[in-house]
């Protein structure tokens, strides 16, 4: 007797968790089963907001970068005699640009200088940056670091001094 209540309970406590673990599916006759509710009742709106401010994606972003130079093959640039150069940018969602400048090649990156920053966009974002009689064969990043407080973008320019190859 003592066995059959043992299989009786074991019966009743996997009936009770098969019903608990089917409750999800089981939708009243007359409900809409994505909506859970009446077909004669109007549905429920989410209206998404047509305020801007709420739809706006708020990480960082560069949407151009401009140099004073003059651009060819996809390098900027520096003529002789000339020691400074304006980069400037255009961006959202930014409070800090960073300007920074590293060699051409492979695993140049932790070997980068920081060559300037701008943290007041109001006057647009930009760096003027006097060089002296440096030669060129670089890339200068800009990251730009958003104010969302977590995003960044980086950009990269090529740099290049003129020499005999670049005279036409």
């Amino acid at each position: 007797m003592q066995k059959h209540v043992k299989v009786m309970f074991f019966l009743v406590v996997f009936l009770i968790l098969s019903a608990c673990n089917n409750v999800d599916r089981y939708q009243p006759e007359g409900k809409n089963a994505s909506t859970s509710q009446t077909e004669n009742q109007p549905e429920k709106m989410v209206n998404a907001s047509t305020n801007p401010t709420e739809n706006k994606d708020y990480k960082a972003k560069i949407k151009k970068v401009d140099t004073d130079l003059e651009e060819k093959d996809g390098w900027y640039i520096v003529p002789n005699g000339v020691n400074t150069m304006t980069i400037s940018v255009e961006v959202e969602n930014v409070d800090t640009i960073l300007f920074w400048i590293a060699e051409t090649g492979t695993g140049t990156w932790d070997e980068r200088q920081l060559i300037g920053y701008d943290i007041d966009g109001s006057d647009g974002w930009s760096i003027t940056w006097e060089f002296g009689d440096r030669i060129f064969h670089d890339h200068i990043a800009i990251q730009a670091l958003g104010s969302d407080g977590s995003t960044q973008v980086i950009e990269t320019i090529n740099v290049h001094s003129v020499d005999e190859n670049d005279r036409e």
